[in-house]
């Protein structure tokens, strides 16, 4: 019954089911909240940082840097510019975390990958390539599209692993997201079973994508030509490792990190 009962609970909070709620949190960050450091801890060579806002005594974000962190208030929660190229800001290596099945360990990471304008429903039908002039108004398009990119990494079975993502890929042609993609081992053995792709809402029609189980061709913000592989997937499960080293030498539990689908935050 115990069995049953905890794979019924990762199935309701499976990676398709939770996304659009890390997806919401990411998209509409606290702005104009102060962010502030619950705790830090130095874990191994790295310093792991989880940050509360002034509303919220509890762990929305962490930042993970070489030395040790002081200046909050320097993470960019929206897009900014260098020009017209979209930019993330000084601070790189942060994102949102949560704790779905209320453990005290985190096992779902929004993690900021870069930023990029998002093709939607009206992306006009003629549109530079990259590299192609830009009239001003296909320039403001560009900008007004323009966001921080969160790619979501999940450990869907609770042992400490990512085997699940939800992930952006490129148009081939021009410097915009294209659509996002999920991909995950449902048997939890390493090898790609369940990807596809989707556009505006995780809950749409799922669109088709060619996958091998050991790899799965998709267009990168910095690489036209990548694949997702297992070896992308340990590196995210270091860092989930590294994070609840952190979480457990903060002694944070289970109320000390944000619940999107309670009321009672």
């Amino acid at each position: 019954m115990l069995a049953c009962t905890a794979f019924s609970f990762a199935q309701k909070n499976s990676i398709e089911q939770f996304y659009p709620l890390a997806d919401s949190v990411a998209s509409y960050p606290p702005v104009e909240d102060k962010l502030t450091i619950l705790c830090q801890k130095k874990i191994d060579q790295y310093y792991v940082s989880f940050i509360r806002t002034t509303l919220l005594n509890k762990a929305l974000m962490v930042v993970v840097t070489p030395a040790r962190f002081n200046e909050p208030d320097s993470i960019s929660l929206t897009v900014g510019f260098n020009g017209y190229k979209p930019t993330t800001g000084k601070v790189t290596t942060w994102g949102y975390v949560f704790d779905r099945n209320f453990d005290g360990k985190i096992d779902y990471m929004a993690l900021m990958s870069g930023a990029a304008p998002f093709k939607s429903a009206d992306f006009p039908a003629r549109y530079p390539l990259r590299k192609e002039y830009f009239s001003k108004g296909q320039l403001e398009y560009f900008i007004n599209h323009s966001k921080l990119i969160f790619n979501h990494w999940a450990d869907d079975n609770y042992d400490g692993m990512v085997d699940a993502v939800v992930h952006i890929d490129m148009d081939s042609t021009r410097d915009w997201v294209e659509r996002r993609f999920l991909a995950r081992s449902k048997a939890f053995n390493g090898s790609f079973d369940d990807v596809w792709g989707f556009r505006e809402s995780i809950g749409e029609d799922h669109e088709e994508i060619p996958y091998r189980s050991d790899g799965i061709p998709f267009h990168s913000l910095t690489n036209v030509h990548d694949t997702m592989t297992r070896k992308m997937f340990d590196a995210k499960s270091g860092i989930l490792q590294l994070l609840n080293k952190a979480a457990k030498a903060c002694r944070l539990t289970a109320d000390k990190f944000v619940h999107p689908e309670r009321k009672d935050n």
